[in-house]
């Protein structure tokens, strides 16, 4: 058994706000990939390039795969679920930028 703290995404180091929040600046605001890292990854310091996030493009696919559609790009996938969590922000975030919206509904995604 693995305990991890509430909030955490099955199988994941992060929460579905921060991967809500990274796809969201990824796909919708089109923020650089080393902005992201810098913004939302817990270890800054990597033997990676720093516009290089490998994790990135893992929660892509992993939205890809459970939209299961398997004709969309894979950014496409992940815009589609940085816009659900965006639908699923309180009503008192609709004015904060896409991405905040994105974090805020994401924390409350199953």
């Amino acid at each position: 058994m693995t305990v991890v703290p509430r909030g955490i995404a099955p199988h994941r180091h992060y929460g579905h706000a921060a991967i809500a929040m990274a796809l969201a600046l990824w796909t919708i605001v089109g923020a650089p990939v080393a902005d992201i890292r810098r913004r939302v990854c817990a270890w800054q310091h990597s033997h990676e390039m720093p516009s290089r996030w490998p994790t990135l493009r893992r929660w892509a696919r992993a939205a890809h795969d459970a939209i299961g559609d398997a004709s969309l790009a894979l950014e496409i996938a992940a815009a589609r679920f940085a816009q659900q969590a965006i639908g699923r922000a309180p009503p008192e975030a609709r004015h904060a930028p896409r991405w905040a919206q994105a974090h805020a509904g994401g924390s409350v995604m199953p």
